[in-house]
């Protein structure tokens, strides 16, 4: 005769403690193959560059819209020299009113770039550039009679080497850019730039480590 369960006396729910036990078991059972799983995961490193000390004149190029620039510092350094010249000591020595009155209508430009005047009077010569002058594709790098190739068959590999400036939308025309220069035989370096962060030499010069 079964036995009758008396009113008042709790029911114990044997299926739902089953599903418990089984999601909890469930539960360690994924945890515990996530963690083997991050234990036994091979690190992946990847190199960086490795800086090489050098007495060698850099020669700069920016990468900038997927495209390549010459930035012929020399050429504009030169010009802002004789900009500079041409003005009053005492205008040059802080006036900034005074002084953009006096270069008012005189630019320094080349084929890429044109000076911001703004920064000379605390001797850095920051360039932005020009809009109307397209740089070099990697298609353009791929020919033998590309202004790159010109340019290094200038200089003197071992008195000169070749630093990039390199912007985040244009790594694929600096890789190519590096990859020719390093067929030449240049020691090259580079160094990352924002999009909109401008081209800035101080008085005392700039340079990138060779890599």
């Amino acid at each position: 005769m079964a036995k009758r369960i008396k009113k008042g006396e709790p029911e114990m729910l044997i299926v739902s403690f089953c599903d418990i036990v089984t999601i909890t078991t469930a539960a360690m059972f994924f945890a515990m193959l996530i963690t083997v799983q991050e234990a036994v995961k091979i690190p992946v490193f990847r190199p960086t560059p490795r800086s090489i000390s050098t007495d060698k004149q850099v020669a700069w190029f920016e990468c900038r819209n997927n495209e390549l620039f010459y930035v012929d510092k020399a050429g504009l350094d030169d010009q802002v020299a004789e900009l500079l010249s041409s003005i009053t000591p005492g205008v040059r020595g802080g006036d900034l009113t005074g002084f953009l009155k006096a270069i008012q209508g005189r630019q320094v430009t080349n084929q890429y770039y044109k000076v911001n005047p703004s920064y000379l009077l605390t001797a850095i010569v920051a360039l932005e550039p020009r809009s109307d002058a397209p740089g070099e594709t990697v298609d353009d790098l791929d020919r033998p009679n590309s202004k790159f190739a010109y340019i290094l068959s200038q200089l003197d590999m071992k008195k000169r080497y070749v630093a990039f400036l390199v912007r985040d939308d244009s790594f694929v025309v600096f890789r190519k850019a590096r990859q020719v220069a390093d067929k030449i035989g240049f020691d090259t370096g580079w160094e990352l730039l924002g999009i909109d962060e401008p081209i800035k030499f101080g008085a005392g010069g700039q340079s990138v480590s060779v890599q």
